[in-house]
């Protein structure tokens, strides 16, 4: 089953990769690094992944290979040679772009992903969202494992996702959203994240043309998709 939804006006979009915010913040004129609420399209369903996630990883060369050729024409046309770095403690590989854009892929075990996971159930608290017991109790709870130095299961962390998109307003067990920021009506930046099958997985677009169109939001997420296929393997 696949859904598309609006973020309810006035709450902010928990970035669900605090380390894309991370990223994202540092290239925005926003001292304050704070993203405001999008009024993009959001949230997909995925299937669950076959493979096994714990048998995968991401070399720098595979990592970059996530992003083909072709899909990187069509979400940013002409970009520089690939450039593997860390963004908030994931792997990531990026491209530049001659207008001064850049392009963006991380994708990752779920259980690495997870390591971000206390920073985004801060961001959750702060924004007032957390209005559910059951949901904070849960969401705390894999806080102070994480926080204590274990590891949370792959397929755990996706169900942690997938709570955070829950959180945001998005159906129970959506495992996938795209967001603008930091506005659809002033977008700079067009995000996309997916956690399904122990595999988790972002494209992101920064861009000084973005319109925040249906077409932008589209590509983004069709990119998403196929990408998400390959990190999973």
């Amino acid at each position: 089953m696949e859904s598309l939804g609006y973020l309810r006006a006035a709450r902010i979009a928990v970035f669900v990769a605090a380390s894309a915010m991370l990223w994202l913040a540092g290239c925005s004129s926003d001292k304050s690094g704070s993203v405001p609420a999008p009024q993009g399209k959001v949230a997909e369903s995925v299937a669950p992944a076959s493979a096994d996630p714990a048998t995968t990883t991401s070399t720098p060369d595979a990592l970059c290979e996530l992003l083909t050729p072709a899909e990187l024409s069509v979400l940013a046309g002409e970009v520089s040679e690939p450039k593997t770095l860390a963004v908030g403690g994931l792997p990531a590989c990026h491209w530049e772009t001659p207008a001064g854009g850049r392009v963006q892929v991380i994708g990752a075990s779920a259980a690495t992903w997870a390591t971000q996971l206390p920073a985004a159930v801060e961001q959750v608290k702060r924004a007032g969202l957390l209005d559910d017991p059951e949901t904070a109790r849960k969401l705390e709870a894999a806080r102070d494992l994480i926080t204590s130095g274990k590891e949370i299961a792959p397929d755990g962390a996706c169900e942690l996702f997938s709570t955070l998109l829950e959180v945001q307003g998005q159906p129970a067990g959506s495992s996938r959203i795209v967001n603008l920021f930091p506005t659809r009506e002033n977008p700079k930046a067009i995000n996309g994240q997916a956690c399904s099958g122990g595999r988790y997985t972002s494209v992101q677009l920064v861009a000084p043309n973005l319109t925040g169109s249906d077409d932008e939001v589209s590509r983004i997420s069709s990119v998403l998709t196929s990408t998400h296929e390959r990190n999973r393997g």
